[in-house]
């Protein structure tokens, strides 16, 4: 069977891209609208370090998952005979 670590980190991240939409969302229905991340209200450092780190997170989670499939496939037995 495959290992889980890719799909554990990328159920890790989920909760920073909740969180991220669930700003932007808050963000666009406030007062500043769509002047989030321009020039007039640039996007706070804590909102940009949660979107760094989400997308680090998903990229991990990915190549982690894409290297145990990887392993996982060639430790499969063939449907070829060796003889």
């Amino acid at each position: 069977m495959m290992r889980a670590r890719g799909a554990i980190v990328l159920a890790a991240g989920l909760p920073l891209w909740i969180y991220l939409v669930r700003f932007i969302h808050e963000a666009k229905n406030s007062a500043f609208g769509y002047e989030l991340g321009s020039a007039a209200f640039p996007l706070p450092a804590q909102f940009r370090a949660a979107r760094f780190l989400a997308v680090i997170s998903f990229l991990v989670g990915l190549s982690l998952l894409l290297a145990d499939f990887i392993t996982w496939i060639k430790k499969r037995p063939t449907d070829h005979p060796t003889a």
